[in-house]
């Protein structure tokens, strides 16, 4: 077998020994974090229970639902450090469930995003990532395959090249499309278990295209269709929030935001952001690159700035907070002793079109129209 598939190949017993300690141990932690999360811990939260690594915060395109595509994201622009990446992953690979390579940016434009997928699982580490799949060649996706890639979002926001390309500014569809349709096609011809998400992004543009997007995207080798929920970025921008498909409903309580205790958000110069919302870093949270050099996760995690936040938020002390002050998506999910999810409203997941051999099974889209 080549070498680059053996992530794919059948695990031996040792492994299969450790993935299921490491199991354990990551169920373990849920109602502690959660315990922490309900009681108003500030200081004592255990390792998060997803990840999300920044490789880089450079894009190809110019999207319109994103602050990256307007321009609007003023820090600086590079790629993580190899080295600083593994350190990063060595610390929390044994408790995260997961981790993403993408936060801001275009993964595939990593130099080293191959070696970052294959470094994961070596490490027994889930690795995902979501792409625009602009630059998804044969020869690259037949890389991230091999490299032992967990999942992968494949973003597409339209079924029409005029829809699609009036989103994702500087692309092409059929370009796109063929990427997509070929990745999906060695994933199946090469019996990859990474599992495959098509991704279109529920906002006024999109709303009269889902239904059939939904199946025409219903083939062999995709596991899934994603109807993601608009993100409004904290409504930190007008533009952004016009494109939201219908109004916020909130609860009349606010409640601490679960991502403070339950994801962590790494940036590519190491930067600790409350969460991807904070695309401007306006609340720093410290740096997981020591003085000494060292990488240390934690240290961050529980450190004097997220303490802080923390604090605020179980206070509802955020009106100078941002982007905070401004969120709505605060109200997306709330954790239970054994649940909790990744960046998306729980009521949601029912937007998740799951595919069987019969065809999609489409549970939960009565508010989009026929």
């Amino acid at each position: 077998m080549n070498n680059r598939k053996a992530p794919q190949g059948k695990p031996t017993f040792t492994q299969k020994v450790k993935r299921r300690l490491r199991y354990y141990r990551r169920q373990a932690l849920q109602p502690v974090r959660w315990l922490a999360y309900t009681t108003g811990q500030t200081k004592f939260v255990p390792p998060p229970d997803r990840m999300y690594i920044e490789s880089t915060n450079i894009c190809n395109l110019n999207c319109i639902m994103c602050p990256t595509g307007l321009k609007l994201i003023k820090r600086p622009k590079g790629y993580m450090d190899f080295d600083v990446f593994k350190q990063i992953v060595d610390e929390m690979a044994p408790w995260v469930r997961a981790t993403t390579l993408h936060i801001w940016g275009e993964p595939l434009l990593h130099p080293r995003i191959f070696d970052m997928v294959e470094y994961c699982s070596k490490k027994g580490l889930r690795s995902e990532i979501s792409t625009n799949a602009t630059l998804l060649t044969e020869e690259k996706s037949k890389r991230l395959l091999d490299a032992g890639l967990s999942a992968i979002y494949l973003s597409i926001d339209g079924l029409r090249p005029e829809t699609y390309e009036s989103i994702r500014v500087k692309a092409d569809y059929e370009r796109t499309n063929a990427n997509i349709r070929r990745f999906v096609e060695l994933k199946v011809e090469g019996g990859y278990r990474t599992y495959v998400n098509i991704q279109i992004i529920k906002m006024k543009q999109t709303l009269d295209e889902i239904r059939e997007f939904v199946h025409v995207w219903s083939l062999p080798g995709v596991d899934r269709i994603n109807v993601k929920p608009f993100d409004s970025w904290g409504d930190q921008v007008e533009q952004i929030s016009e494109l939201r498909p219908n109004e916020v409903k909130l609860p009349e309580k606010r409640w601490a935001c679960p991502n403070l205790w339950y994801h962590v958000h790494i940036y590519w110069d190491g930067s600790i952001a409350m969460c991807d919302r904070d695309f401007n870093l306006n609340f720093p949270l410290g740096n997981v690159i020591d003085e000494d050099g060292k990488v240390r996760v934690m240290k961050n995690w529980n450190g004097p700035q997220m303490q802080e936040l923390r604090r605020r938020h179980l206070e509802n002390d955020l009106d100078d907070v941002s982007p905070c002050n401004k969120c709505t998506e605060w109200a997306w999910w709330k954790p239970s002793p054994f649940f909790a999810q990744g960046n998306r409203p729980a009521d949601e997941g029912s937007k998740i079109v799951r595919l069987s051999d019969n065809g999609p099974i489409i549970i939960g889209l009565d508010d989009l129209e026929e």
